[in-house]
């Protein structure tokens, strides 16, 4: 059996205690980021520093595509407050549909096939840099932009995403945004959830962080 979803609902209740081994319980802190322009309902969830290539740009995109429009963003965050750790980035969620999700399938890109999976195994984001991102496909030029000519801003905005959590760049010609979030377990791999109506609509897609997993469960 591939990876079962996580409990989405209980990740994003503001206030949620999780146990923690080895120390005081956490709470979960639920942020409303802005809304990302999916310009043409083609999302894509990616690494900051990973290089956007000149072409193939379609494969980054998942296949499951949603209107073109601009969508809520929600992040859940864990606050860690010893150490000066600050808040750490549990699941990140772009709301398609103002309404609950009754099931939950592996959001998937161009040739991934869930039947060639394994036991716990999934198909999700790489992450090097410990932050990863939302975006419409037809933003990857504006983050190769960033890439080439304007590296210290880059910077500046993962500060801020360390800072706070998260961070935007909007490009004030398209309109065109990209969301950063910090991914709570750093560096790795994590999946991203359709959520889907009684209906079969989607709802939402959430990426799972991981920094949940590693907990005692909820509590209350």
């Amino acid at each position: 059996m591939t990876l079962p979803p996580p409990n989405c609902e209980l990740m994003f209740r503001p206030g949620m205690r999780y146990g923690w081994p080895n120390r005081d319980p956490v709470d979960i802190f639920v942020a409303d980021v802005g809304a990302v322009n999916l310009a043409t309902g083609r999302l894509v969830v990616r690494d900051n520093d990973w290089w956007v290539p000149d072409s193939g740009h379609d494969v980054e995109a998942f296949t499951e595509e949603i209107p073109a429009g601009r969508y809520r963003m929600v992040l859940s965050l864990v606050g860690f407050d010893e150490r000066g750790v600050g808040l750490r980035g549990a699941a990140a969620k772009v709301v398609i549909r103002e309404e609950p999700a009754v099931s939950w399938e592996m959001a998937l890109r161009p040739g991934q096939d869930p039947s060639k999976l394994g036991e716990g195994e999934f198909f999700g984001f790489g992450v090097d840099s410990g932050q990863g991102r939302f975006l419409d496909v037809t933003a990857l030029p504006l983050l190769r932009r960033f890439q080439d000519d304007a590296r210290d801003e880059w910077e500046g905005v993962r500060d801020d995403v360390m800072r706070d959590g998260w961070a935007e760049v909007t490009d004030a010609e398209s309109g065109l945004n990209v969301i950063l979030f910090d991914c709570g377990m750093g560096d790795g791999a994590y999946p991203t959830w359709i959520g889907r109506s009684a209906d079969g609509e989607v709802v939402c897609f959430i990426s799972d962080l991981e920094l949940l997993s590693h907990s005692l469960g909820p509590i209350g």
